[in-house]
């Protein structure tokens, strides 16, 4: 697994980032970040400030935290 993460809300430094490693890396795929969280902490995932299910955002207005992104992401086969 890869795990990226950053303390920006900026969707040039995030989700764009992921999207252009797995251009050029197709044999990652994004893991849900619901199925990433359980696995790992065992409770539900919060609900990411963007909508998107793949990859969370946490935003200070949104979870009373600072600003963090998250993509998981498994290299298949």
């Amino acid at each position: 697994r890869l795990v990226y993460v950053t303390c920006s809300l900026l969707p040039q430094e995030n989700t764009a980032q992921v999207e252009a490693f797995i251009a050029a890396h197709p044999e990652f795929r994004l893991v849900p970040t619901a199925e990433a969280w359980a696995a790992s902490i065992g409770t539900d995932a919060p609900r990411s400030a963007d909508g998107r299910s793949d990859t969370l955002l946490l935003t200070p207005a949104s979870h009373g935290t600072d600003g963090f992104f998250v993509a998981v992401m498994k290299r298949q086969g």
